[in-house]
């Protein structure tokens, strides 16, 4: 069982807004990221398709691009991709085993498992930042070549801590608050836990 996604995020709790309010949260720092990760996949965009072209029509490939896109551009896109899914709450979940919990349950249990989550990721940061520190001190070139790649280790405790402190707010939102709606991200996938569980209550009652 894997922690509920919604919960998660930096906005209020699903009792205190509307199933597809998350999709219009707007944060600063969160739109920063998304829009970094975006430019950041477009020049990806760009540099592959020029050196497949340089490389088809000219024999002339851009040099080091396999090394820029393995150790650039999708660490960049990932690492971003990870903070801003976690606060839209767009990670996936496995809610099946907590949606059958009884109400008064699914607090402790979304609070104990966002609380390991928070440990995981701050283990992850901790051990990111001492790998990130040894690149930095043998000057980590990409593969074989001359490219620098030890700035882009840094990113791992950078996303990580973010991580852990989303984590950390959550599991604090979800020890003190009760956890009345479905924990489902996903406004339609909400909608359908809705509609089963009225089928279920209907059923039972008859």
């Amino acid at each position: 069982m894997s922690a509920p996604s919604h919960p998660a995020t930096d906005g209020p709790p699903a009792g205190d807004r509307a199933p597809d309010d998350s999709s219009r949260t707007f944060r600063l720092d969160v739109a920063v990221i998304e829009v970094a990760a975006v430019a950041v996949t477009f020049v990806m965009m760009l540099h592959i398709t020029a050196n497949a072209l340089l490389r088809s029509f000219a024999d002339r490939p851009m040099p080091n691009t396999l090394e820029i896109v393995q150790y650039w551009y999708l660490p960049i896109v990932a690492f971003l991709g990870f903070v801003a899914a976690q606060h839209r709450g767009q990670h996936i979940a496995a809610d099946l085993l907590f949606e059958r919990l009884p109400e008064a349950a699914r607090r402790p249990v979304l609070a104990v498992v966002l609380a390991a989550c928070c440990a995981l990721a701050a283990g992850f940061a901790w051990f990111g930042w001492q790998e990130a520190l040894h690149a930095y001190e043998i000057r980590k070139t990409a593969g074989v070549s001359d490219l620098p790649a030890w700035p882009t280790y840094f990113l791992v405790p950078l996303a990580f801590a973010g991580l852990t402190a989303q984590f950390a707010a959550a599991a604090v939102r979800a020890a003190v608050r009760p956890v009345t709606e479905h924990a489902a991200a996903d406004p339609d996938e909400a909608a359908v836990l809705r509609e089963l569980s009225a089928a279920e209550n209907k059923e039972a009652r008859s």
